[in-house]
Order: C-alpha cells, then structure tokens, then sequence
C-alpha cells in the first residue's frame, strides 16, 4: 500500500506535448492580441461584485449592541421614570391576546396550545378568565 500517490505512472502527465502545444498557441494568440492594442485586467481570486452573503452587524448583536447606543448626558433636566415591571399579570396578556387572535381564525384550543408551546388547560383557563369563545373544541 502507497502512502502517496504517485504522478510518475498518471495517464496524463503534467507535462505533456500536447499541452506545451496548447501553451504556445495560447501565449502566441496573447502576444498577438496585445499587439493589436489589447490590455490584460487581472482579477483576484477573491474579488467578485456579488455582494457578501452572510456578514454579522454589530449594532443589531445583542452582544455589542450597547457599544453603539448613544451616550446619555449626566445632568439632565428631566426626571429619570423608572421602567414598568413585567408582573405575571404581563404575560398572562400577551397569552390571552395571542389565544384570542388564533380563536378569532376559528382555531381550536388544542391546536393554539401546541403553537404557542401551552397546555390545553392553560389555554382554556385564559379563555374562560377573558371571555375568549372558540368556534372548533377539537
């Protein structure tokens, strides 16, 4: 067994008189059309008008987003308001907005609970406690 390949016994060589045939028609066919007023641009491997497909925004990263945010002045005028605290109450509403519009498209409450990764019995809770009527039960 070779632990290499070996290109000494390769059906077509590198090198062959054929190619060195090609190479010269192909170097003569240059020297002509440079001659005749013709110019050469020459092209990276890793050039391309094709924009990139897939580059990371820093200022969108939740990572680094802070980075970019404007400073904020010390000595401001206006007083500072402190943010709402999401209570459980919160989420219980966004449940109930949700569980309403999937019912409203005539959705049933095992279907919405899978959607919405809930149990059908949280679903029918929420439903009952905001009056949500369902047109399919199953």
């Amino acid at each position: 067994m070779q632990r290499y390949h070996d290109t000494h016994s390769d059906p077509l060589p590198i090198h062959s008189p054929q190619r060195d045939i090609e190479r010269a028609n192909l170097a003569r066919q240059m020297e002509e059309f440079l001659e005749r007023g013709g110019e050469v641009e020459q092209v990276g491997h890793k050039m391309s008008s094709v924009p990139a497909t897939f580059t990371i925004n820093p200022e969108r990263s939740p990572v680094y987003a802070h980075l970019f945010a404007p400073a904020t002045s010390v000595a401001t005028s206006e007083a500072v308001v402190p943010a709402e605290v999401d209570g459980p109450h919160d989420d219980v509403s966004k449940h109930a907005a949700l569980i309403m519009a999937d019912a409203a498209l005539g959705n049933s409450p095992k279907w919405i609970a899978r959607k919405h990764h809930m149990t059908e019995k949280y679903v029918r809770q929420v439903a009952r406690d905001y009056h949500i009527t369902f047109h399919k039960q199953r």
